[in-house]
């Protein structure tokens, strides 16, 4: 009877435990993220995420052994927290301009989410390949969503000049303007429509790249 008991407490038992691991686990990659926006990812120490997440040093090595580990957390995160646009803001409208003006909307809307550790990424890029690789895949991402805004078979020269206006660099300049994501997306349409070459009427490229 008693051990009866003692097994049928146990599941409960592990189940807390392993509830307490996974909160603790979750407090140490949300105190990495914030520490990484203040400092950037090559200059945060264990040390600096333990205080951070008000835990023990021991406790953040127990849940990453490797620094690698830890920074492959904050990107799954990061990712399911701000995920990057996709097609599917573009679902739904067929007319060029329009097209460009969501797309242009979704990206700086992205780039006010990821807020100030994307100078920091920058520069971390130099010294930490997985970081270069991130951001070359943003890079990438970007413009076959740039293209796809455009329509079926883009100008090249018409793709980089919209991809070019819409990163971060080019958001943060029309911020402090005193635009906001829909106004600056809307300048964005607007250059494109009084351009040489007037959009047109489009289907989309979903799934076509």
């Amino acid at each position: 009877m008693f051990g009866e008991i003692v097994g049928a407490k146990r599941p409960y038992r592990l189940g807390k435990r392993a509830e307490a691991a996974a909160s603790t686990r979750r407090r140490i990659v949300e105190a990495t993220l914030t520490v990484h926006d203040e400092q950037g990812i090559a200059r945060t120490s264990i040390r600096d995420v333990a205080q951070r997440a008000d835990v023990a040093p021991a406790t953040v090595l127990h849940h990453f052994p490797r620094m690698d580990d830890l920074i492959q957390a904050c990107g799954e995160l990061s990712d399911a927290m701000a995920p990057m646009p996709t097609e599917a803001v573009l679902a739904g409208s067929t007319e060029q301009l329009e097209r460009i003006r969501l797309f242009a909307h979704a990206m700086f809307e992205w780039w006010e989410r990821l807020g100030p550790g994307w100078d920091h990424l920058r520069v971390d890029r130099r010294t930490l390949p997985p970081v270069d690789q991130w951001l070359r895949e943003v890079g990438r991402r970007h413009r076959i969503l740039a293209a796809a805004a455009l329509g079926t078979d883009p100008d090249v020269s018409a793709t980089d000049l919209l991809a070019a206006i819409t990163t971060n660099e080019a958001w943060r300049s029309m911020r402090d303007a005193g635009m906001n994501p829909g106004q600056a997306a809307g300048h964005v349409s607007r250059l494109f429509g009084t351009g040489p070459d007037r959009p047109r009427p489009t289907r989309s490229t979903e799934g076509v790249h």
